[in-house]
């Protein structure tokens, strides 16, 4: 008892006062771009082995005396050390992104960015959350090196063009993208919000491992996964509206009816003017504002997430609808994603990503913007009796008939998801299963009613299309993957797997003729009388397809000394869209890194220096289906019998060869990485050459026939560099980042008797596109302009030129045989940029944050086919009132006229596609707490947003991010404008509140 009493007084006079000076300290994390909070956050008390962390809302509680030093870490954040001095202790963490603990996505897998061999570009949820796009692809315009994203088609629903690191071949150069392990090539159904992080694998070394996928290049998308913790409600929404920007500036009323009566007296001096008195007609009809508008914009989603140890759960709904900028068009989604995993045993995981989308889109007749173009603004819209006014000098339609006469309506719903399971056994052992699919059915109606405006412009019966398409894919993935560490010097991971893709696709059409009281509710097509009435379940000719993967792949991950560095990749796939024969190839790649900041001799001098190199060979299969097979050309007519009668047939037209295989690219890329005071400035560069072998091109085999076969080979190189810093000085947090790419893109071969390629059509029967060896892909081809004829003495005393008079353009001579004919036209620019850059920041000051990106584009060229396409007196823009007159010898813009020698395809129609862009300024408000915490709010922020609002071009058209007018010639027809749908900017506000 003396003992125990002992004791006790000890306790009573040393213990009992330590216990009360310590106190329970607590506080919340948040990171300093955004005031985020952030989980998980590591916090332990310098000196002890006691500690915590931060629940899902970044708070934590722990036991602590005043002096003692808390010490705060995370992945991905700089760890600081702060003193307790009282209850309450909150912290700001400054993210760092060059962390060599940061974790980036790799294929089947995951990697600390220090150990990465290959060339991946990093982009985070915070920097494509709260833009008004409709998918992610637009959010990422001008933030990863190497990417050139274009937006060239401005309507609601539509997909931007991505390529990365050049256009590689004359198919399909569309990349791959991978949802969460899901292989798909539309990522429009995925709301930017439900994205946690985007990387975009583009060398051989992070690319193999998806073998014929990865051709051109994979983009990686994780979304947002559930943690433990208690539940959290967050809403984010913003609504604005769209508008053009630059409007194209087109002769009014008076200015037309002057410029067609000079063309007409320049056809026949003696003919009588079209129009008496151009002076009366004043500004005439705008048509532009008769078919643009401003557009509305809205996008709500609630996102709930949390979990426990065992499970957790992430549910989000959303809402987006977008009205076009063109009059009658909009866009409408429906979205709802649920991601869970649930921790039946501690070896066993599941878990599931399931996405369901439901979109309905309002659909504008095809051309009606350069309808709108060419329209004669001297005609009214809507006559005083009602009755839709016509021209009779042009055979161009009245635009808002043509808006008003069309029903084209379409919608659909996706599903894409998968489920999955992971086992750990014998400790370094996991086998991942997972099966996916994405389904969608798609349907469409077009009305077109029995109508007269003009003796152009008419339908004398009514029709009804209907179509119903379905695409369906699976995908079966199993991975084995083993993870050791040997005497903490060696770390070795080794992946294995297979797996199997099928995908099929199907569509009927029907239509009907004389259609009457065609409405709503209207569900078939069979609809008043049986004439006209046409079923057809093929597309293009083609009949429904069915075509299947099936691969295997293997990986080793090799870090010595945690600074010497080995990738080795393989993957050997198969495809149906080859012969049997060639029907599998193995694409291999070795990635080899040395951290050399890690050696002695730079030990301590510099935060970060890695070198990296890698080459390896990837596949691609973005061919049409089935061009192995002889294919039988219906519909055709042919004698039979002794009378020589013409009965229907059909036969045999296409050349097979069945020695069709895979168009390989070979790719090396070499790359530095640097990390300078504490890892704030952060630059990374690579040297890429990516050639592409075995293109499938169109082969010339004598007697007028042809053949597809692997014939061409393309190769693109260039640099890119990434530089990012990342500081803060008291309330005030800063990142700069900025990101340049140059491109040489070239066709190096077309084969022995490889046929150039003519692509870029006007609809006039004009192209303005040719690929041939040496020069880019889609490169413009034509006339080069030499100057204007001033006189009939400058013609006579010039190279022979049909058809030309004063005024005219003059072409140059290039074979100097003294005349102008086919043989002088020559290569005229490049629709691919030679350089494109982004620019992003983000800037915070307590409450308040700032970001401006921006985007660049330079060295391209683009082709005004607006301009181009005449048929008659289509209207004029502004710049040709200032054309050539014999009173006004111009030397740059040559006399009026409504066809013939200026219209030929030349550099004449070229111009500029250079371009600065503001992409992004955006201003927000985190609301204070002690106003948000009364309505149990966890955080509040407000904004504005304005997205496109600035452009500083020199073209002089809508917009200069200019795509193609022709999905099926993609790059063929890349920067030939001939009017599209405007790109627009839009204005929106904005919240976001978690609760």
């Amino acid at each position: 008892m003396k003992k125990i009493a002992i004791l006790l007084n000890v306790w009573l006079w040393v213990g009992l006062p330590l216990v009360m000076a310590q106190q329970r300290v607590t506080g919340t994390v948040t990171s300093a771009p955004d005031n985020s909070p952030l989980p998980g956050v590591s916090i332990s008390i310098t000196g002890t082995t006691r500690g915590t962390t931060t629940d899902v809302n970044g708070n934590y509680s722990l036991q602590a005396s005043d002096g003692e030093v808390l010490r705060f870490s995370a992945i991905g954040f700089t760890s600081v050390d702060r003193p307790v001095q009282g209850p309450t202790l909150n912290v700001t963490l400054q993210e760092d992104a060059r962390s060599l603990n940061e974790v980036v996505v790799v294929g089947y897998g995951t990697q600390r960015k220090a150990d990465v061999t290959g060339a991946i570009s990093s982009v985070k949820a915070q920097d494509i959350a709260n833009r008004p796009v409709l998918s992610a692809e637009q959010a990422l315009q001008g933030k990863a090196a190497g990417v050139l994203i274009t937006t060239g088609q401005g309507a609601p629903g539509a997909a931007p063009s991505v390529r990365i690191r050049g256009v590689g071949t004359t198919g399909n150069s569309n990349p791959l993208y991978v949802v969460d392990g899901m292989f798909v090539d539309d990522i429009r159904y995925l709301a930017p919000n439900d994205i946690a992080s985007i990387d975009v694998l583009k060398d051989a070394s992070s690319l193999a491992i998806y073998g014929v996928r990865g051709a051109n290049g994979v983009v990686l998308i994780t979304t947002k996964t559930g943690k433990p913790g208690k539940a959290t409600v967050t809403y984010d929404g913003y609504g604005g509206f769209t508008q053009v920007t630059n409007r194209i500036r087109l002769a009014n009323a008076t200015q037309f009816a002057t410029l067609v009566n000079e063309a007409l007296a320049y056809e026949d001096p003696n003919a009588t003017p079209r129009f008496p008195n151009p002076q009366s007609l004043g500004g005439g009809t705008n048509w532009f504002d008769q078919v643009l508008q401003r557009g509305a914009i809205q996008n709500h989603q609630v996102t709930v997430a949390g979990g426990s140890d065992k499970s957790t759960f992430n549910v989000s709904g959303g809402y987006f609808r977008q009205e076009g900028v063109v009059k009658g068009s909009a866009y409408e989604r429906f979205s709802l994603r649920v991601n869970n995993t649930y921790q039946v045993l501690p070896v066993l995981r599941l878990g599931n990503n399931i996405a369901l989308t439901h979109y309905t889109s309002d659909n504008v007749p095809n051309g009606v913007v350069q309808t709108a173009y060419g329209a004669d603004p001297t005609v009214t819209p809507i006559n005083a009796d009602g009755t839709y006014g016509f021209s009779n000098v042009n055979l161009v339609a009245n635009p808002t008939a043509q808006l008003a006469y069309n029903d084209d309506r379409s919608q659909g719903e996706r599903l894409v998801g998968n489920i999955f399971g992971e086992v750990t056994f014998l400790k370094d052992f996991t086998f991942r299963s997972s099966f996916g699919v994405d389904v969608g059915y798609n349907r469409g109606r077009v009305f077109l009613p029995r109508y007269r405006v003009s003796a152009s412009q008419f339908r004398e019966r009514s029709q009804l299309t209907r179509t119903n398409d379905l695409t369906n894919t699976w995908l079966w993935e199993n991975t084995l993957t083993y993870t050791k560490t040997f005497n903490k010097i060696h770390n070795v991971t080794v992946l294995a797997g297979a797996t199997a893709q099928q995908s099929r696709f199907d569509i009927l059409t029907g239509s009907a003729l004389d259609v009457p009281g065609y409405n709503e509710d209207v569900k078939y097509i069979n609809l008043g009388n049986e004439i006209g009435r046409t079923a057809n379940d093929r597309v293009g000719g083609q009949v429904p397809y069915v075509f299947s993967y099936a691969s295997y792949l293997g990986r080793v991950n090799y870090s010595l000394l945690d600074k010497y560095l080995l990738t080795v990749s393989v993957r050997r796939d198969g495809s149906s869209r080859f012969p049997p024969s060639n029907r599998y190839a193995t694409f291999p790649a070795v990635g080899l890194g040395w951290r050399i900041s890690e050696e002695p001799f730079l030990r301590g001098k510099i935060d970060n220096l890695k070198l990296r190199v890698s080459y390896g060979k990837l596949g691609n299969t973005n061919i049409p289906n089935y061009l192995y097979y002889a294919r039988v050309t219906p519909n055709l007519n042919a004698v039979f019998g002794p009378d020589q009668n013409l009965y229907p047939g059909a036969t045999e037209l296409n050349p097979v060869t069945s020695s069709l295989t895979w168009e390989v690219v070979t790719q090396t890329d070499i790359g530095l990485e640097w990390g300078f005071f504490n890892n704030r400035l952060s630059i990374e560069t690579d040297y890429y050459n990516r050639k592409t072998n075995d293109v499938v091109l169109t082969a010339d085999i004598g007697n007028g026939q042809s053949i597809q076969t692997n014939a061409g080979s393309v190769q693109n190189r260039g640099f890119e560099l990434s530089a990012n810093w990342r500081d803060q000085a008291g309330d005030f947090n800063y990142e700069i980042g900025a990101n340049l790419t140059t491109l040489d893109n070239k066709l190096t071969s077309l084969g022995n008797g490889g046929i150039p390629i003519i692509g870029g059509g006007l609809g006039n029967g004009r192209t303005v596109t040719l690929t041939n060896v040496g020069q880019p892909i889609g490169a413009f081809y034509g006339y080069e302009v030499a100057g204007i004829f001033q006189s009939e003495a400058d013609i006579a005393n010039s190279p022979t030129q049909a058809n030309v008079r004063p005024g005219d353009l003059r072409f140059r001579d290039q074979n100097n045989d003294g005349r102008i004919d086919g043989n002088d036209r020559v290569y005229l620019g490049t629709p691919l940029p030679k350089a494109f850059w982004g620019f992003n920041s983000r800037l915070s000051y307590k409450s308040f944050d700032l970001i401006l990106d921006l985007q660049g584009s330079h060295g391209n060229s683009i082709y005004n086919g607006k301009k181009a396409v005449r048929f008659g007196n289509e209207n004029f823009e502004a710049s040709v009132i200032d054309r050539w007159t014999a009173t006004n010898p111009s030397t740059t813009e040559p006399r009026v006229s409504t066809g013939g020698n200026n219209f030929e395809v030349s550099d004449y129609f070229l111009e500029s596609g250079s371009f600065v862009r503001i992409r992004t300024a955006q201003l927000g408000y985190n609301l204070p707490a002690k106003l948000i915490n009364k309505a149990k709010i966890q955080r509040a922020r407000v904004y504005l947003n304005a997205l496109n609002p600035l452009t500083f071009t020199k073209y002089t058209g809508f917009s200069p991010e200019v795509g193609s007018n022709d999905a099926n010639q993609a790059d063929l027809s890349r920067g030939v404008d001939v009017s599209l749908i405007p790109v627009y900017a839009t204005y929106t506000a904005g919240l976001n509140v978690t609760f």
